[in-house]
């Protein structure tokens, strides 16, 4: 079973999710996409416990979202986490926000989501313009609760400022050798005032799912484990993270699912988190320089 943590607001969120990038295609839709694999890959993600599942009404021009519907179609929504992702440059004021809400929710046939997710970043929308919006969002019932992506800690300082405990998460990119949440002091400030941390790309594209590295490669044959399980164990021994890799198969469903199952030994993972050999300060996902915080 996958456990949950408890947001700000009281509801739910599994500690383990779907992430979909490339569900439907990539930016663009694929004319030649297995439509009937992919609802099928959902379906088992979510029969083997994993019901959080994350989208964003850019992928593959929307495609992404009318195959998580059509996955979901029938089952009890009351089990399903929904979270849906905008990123702000299709959103620069409270009524495109309202509409990209609203759109999603119609391609995914139904009427709320469970987390509604404003991600990036525009030099000419205000910080004060997003929380509004993402407000609206809430009030009006598209969704339960709200939060942000790739917001360093003076934007993350200022959102939660203008939301208050509404401001229930914030999603970065965190494995192994993207370390920024941690260094920056994001990670810290989110434990501290009860956001959850949502972590992204935690196997690095992959990277950190195929054997060449030689901690990981030993700690699986130790454990007898995937490298896959062994860099997802350590994204959750942080207590107030959550994460969605990305799952392209049959395969990496259950190895990520069984990440539950067993535990690694403290020293094994101070191994990792002060010996792995590449660490990276900045991710390639968080705007090159600070932005104003108005």
């Amino acid at each position: 079973m996958i456990p949950a943590l408890t947001l700000k607001s009281g509801n739910k969120i599994p500690r383990l999710g779907l992430g979909t990038w490339t569900i439907g295609g990539g930016m663009t839709r694929d004319p030649l996409n297995d439509d009937v694999g992919q609802i099928k890959s959902i379906r088992y993600a979510i029969n083997q416990g994993i019901t959080w599942i994350r989208t964003a009404q850019n992928y593959a021009e929307g495609h992404c979202e009318e195959l998580v519907g059509e996955a979901i179609k029938g089952m009890d929504r009351e089990k399903i986490f929904l979270m849906v992702a905008v990123n702000q440059r299709f959103a620069k004021n409270e009524q495109e926000m309202v509409d990209q809400a609203r759109g999603s929710l119609r391609r995914l046939g139904t009427t709320y989501a469970n987390l509604y997710l404003i991600g990036g970043l525009e030099e000419t929308v205000s910080l004060r313009t997003v929380a509004q919006g993402l407000m609206k969002v809430k009030k009006l019932g598209l969704a339960k609760d709200v939060g942000v992506g790739n917001y360093r800690l003076s934007e993350l300082k200022k959102m939660h400022e203008y939301l208050g405990e509404d401001l229930v998460y914030n999603e970065m990119h965190m494995n192994l050798v993207i370390r920024e949440p941690l260094i920056t002091g994001v990670y810290d400030y989110c434990t501290k005032n009860n956001i959850t941390l949502g972590a992204y790309r935690p196997l690095q594209l992959g990277q950190l799912a195929n054997p060449g590295i030689e901690v990981l490669d030993t700690l699986s044959k130790k454990y007898n484990r995937s490298q896959a399980e062994i860099s997802l164990k350590w994204i959750m021994s942080f207590p107030n993270i959550v994460t969605m890799p990305k799952m392209g198969s049959i395969k990496h469903i259950d190895q990520s699912v069984r990440i539950f199952d067993w535990e690694m030994a403290e020293k094994d993972l101070e191994t990792l988190t002060n010996n792995f050999p590449i660490q990276v300060g900045v991710s390639d996902c968080t705007p090159p320089k600070p932005s104003f915080t108005r």
